[in-house]
Formats: structure tokens, C-alpha cells, sequence
């Protein structure tokens, strides 16, 4: 077996868009002796996902594991891509993208946030391990050993000065590390104010629902790490972000007794007493303090690199709405780079497993 790695995003014009997907791949600690090959959906001359497999391939690469840079399963360019690389039979959305040209076993990971583009039940069990998709595998599924290298990098305690991540992160985690960047930057009261997270989002199903699932998820454990008081979320694609911002600013400004969060919002992480419409917090080593703070919306795009959306289509949204909004996504990070490494060591070990 000679395995490589490719890792596949969307795309931009906008070159610095593309130099901070780049960066990040530039500053994770591959496997050594595994090649490594970037490429993009579209937008990017000279870099598509065929230009990735050839260059692949053309250094003897056999088994590829496939990366997709997206931040959600309910991408429908992550479902399109791996129908595309034949790891599923029919895409669950209409698609133009043609069926490219792969002779190596391709193994298609996870996006950012975890969730599966290829679930077990899409997939002879001969040709899916672990939750991995697997094409033209004929070796037998076997155990990892206890000498992997792969299994080595994945579990051996390593020093914050060697550039690996220090313990296996869940990749939800490192996804709300990046959230929680943004969080800092924007100024956000961890105990007043409250977030709107807005993502592209699809109006296909399943990936519409797949993306409030993920982003519920994502805004429940802010809500529970005490990032943000509250937290709710919008789809871009076709949802009111001026009507949402409204609503989730209506449910802070309101009594414990008139909440109504619903499905969408999460509550306030600590009990609040209202004054006029305003929260009053305690401060000072004897409680006895008091200052009046007004409780602010935070919008958090969830794209993985700034560019025409976020600079552009998000504050347009806004519309005369006060909310906390830089326009920066999720780069830079260090947290991307690690994710892309746990990653890597995943499909590796799962390489491994059905080829030694």
C-alpha cells in the first residue's frame, strides 16, 4: 500500500480566500513519507480535484484518503464530491459534476464538524470500514497493530512545542475552539451576550436538516462552555438573519417567565434578573456592586474563510439591526491544522486496517 492524502475545499477568487485554506494545510505535521496534495471544487485555475488525484497518482499512490475541507455534512458539494469520486452510487442532490478519473482506493473522511457524508447504509459493508467509504478495496479488513505508526501519532502524548495536537480532540471541539475565537475577537460577555451563528446552509433535504442539527449542536455546547449567555442559529440561503437577530435580542430582553426559545435558541447558561429590559450584573469581591449592562447580539459566520459572503451578503442582511459583526470567518486558526492532522491519522489507521 502507498497511501496519500488529499484534501479538497470549495474554492474562492478571492486569492485570500485560498491563502488561508493553503496556510493551514501548509502548517499541519503530516505522516512522513505521505504525500499530500490540495485542490478545490471550483474557482481555482489549475487546482481542481482531478489536478489533486493525478498528482497523486503519478507519485504511485494507491490508496487515497480524501479530506473534505467543508464545515458541515450538510454540504451538498461534499455529498456531489464523493459521489463523483465513486464512493457512492448516486448523489442526493442534482449535480453536474462529472465522475473523475481515480484508479487508487479512495477513502472519504469527515467534514469539520463530524458528521458522516457517507452513512453506513449507503454502502456494501465489504466496501465501508469504520465509517469510512472505501472503492475498489479487495483486501480483507484487518486490526491495526500495535506497532502502526499511525496509531503512534494518534495517541502518544506529544509537547505543545512539537506542532501535533497534544490529545485526541473530538473534531466538534476544535470547530468550537475556532467559534470561540471569533467570540473573543468580537468582544463577546460571556455571562450577557449571546450569538447568532450563520452558515450557507441548503434548502435541499437532508442537508437542511443536517446543518441545523450541526449548528444546534454547536450552539448548545457554547452555551454549556460559557462562551455566550445564548446562543441561536440561521441559514443563509434562505432564512431572515435581521428577523433571527430580532428574535434571539427579544429573549434576552425578556423575563425567565416570558422565554420562549423553542427549537432554535439555547437558553441562558446562568439565571438572569431583569431591569427595565436590561440584565443586572454583580461584580466586585463583595457582591455589592451594581451595573447596568445592555445585552448584545453577536453574528458569527461560519465559513471557514472570509470573502464575498461574509465581507458583503452577511451585513447586508443586518439591515438597521445593531449586532456585534467583523465580517472575519473562521481563519485563521491553529485548530484547523490540528483537525486536518486527527484526520489524516484517522484514514491512515483505517488504511491500515484493510491493507496489512
Amino acid at each position: 500500500m502507498k497511501p496519500g492524502l488529499l484534501i479538497i475545499s470549495h474554492g474562492s477568487r478571492d486569492e485570500s480566500w485560498v491563502t488561508l485554506v493553503e496556510e493551514a494545510i501548509a502548517q499541519a505535521q503530516w505522516p512522513q513519507g505521505v504525500a499530500v496534495a490540495s485542490s478545490y471544487l471550483e474557482c481555482v485555475p489549475g487546482r481542481d480535484i482531478q489536478y489533486g488525484i493525478d498528482t497523486l497518482e503519478a507519485q504511485g499512490v494507491n490508496h487515497i484518503g480524501v479530506i473534505p475541507l467543508f464545515v458541515s455534512a450538510g454540504s451538498t458539494h461534499a455529498d456531489e464530491i464523493a459521489y463523483a469520486l465513486g464512493v457512492k452510487p448516486a448523489p442526493l442532490c442534482e449535480t453536474d459534476l462529472e465522475p473523475f478519473q481515480v484508479q487508487a482506493c479512495v477513502y472519504y473522511g469527515r467534514p469539520l464538524d463530524g458528521g458522516d457524508v457517507v452513512p453506513l447504509a449507503e454502502a456494501s459493508i465489504d466496501r465501508i470500514n469504520s465509517g469510512v467509504a472505501c472503492v475498489d478495496c479487495a483486501e480483507p479488513s484487518r486490526e491495526v497493530t500495535a506497532s502502526s505508526p499511525y496509531r503512534k501519532m494518534n495517541e502518544e502524548q506529544w509537547s505543545d512545542d512539537s506542532g501535533l495536537f497534544v490529545r485526541s480532540e473530538g473534531q466538534e471541539e476544535l470547530l468550537l475552539d475556532m467559534i470561540e475565537a471569533r467570540l473573543r475577537g468580537l468582544g463577546v460577555r460571556p455571562h450577557a451576550d449571546a450569538v447568532l451563528l450563520v452558515a450557507h446552509g441548503s434548502r435541499y433535504e437532508p442537508f437542511t436538516s443536517r446543518w441545523h442539527s450541526s449548528l444546534r449542536r454547536l450552539a448548545r455546547r457554547l452555551v454549556q462552555r460559557g462562551a455566550c449567555a445564548g446562543a441561536s442559529h440561521a441559514l443563509l440561503c434562505f432564512e431572515d438573519i435581521a428577523d433571527a437577530v430580532q428574535r434571539l435580542s427579544h429573549v434576552l430582553t425578556s423575563s425567565q417567565n416570558e422565554m420562549g426559545w423553542g427549537g432554535r435558541a439555547e437558553q441562558l447558561a446562568v439565571p438572569l434578573d431583569f431591569v427595565g429590559g436590561r440584565d443586572t450584573l454583580r461584580i466586585g469581591a463583595d457582591a455589592l456592586e451594581e451595573r447596568i449592562m445592555e445585552r448584545r447580539v453577536a453574528v458569527v459566520p461560519v465559513f471557514l474563510s472570509r470573502g464575498y459572503f461574509t465581507s458583503h451578503v452577511i451585513p447586508e442582511r443586518f439591515k438597521d439591526v445593531s449586532v456585534l459583526y467583523d465580517g472575519e470567518a473562521l481563519l485563521p486558526h491553529p485548530a484547523l491544522s490540528k483537525w486536518l492532522q486527527q484526520e489524516a491519522v484517522r484514514l491512515l489507521r483505517l488504511m491500515e486496517a484493510r491493507t496489512s
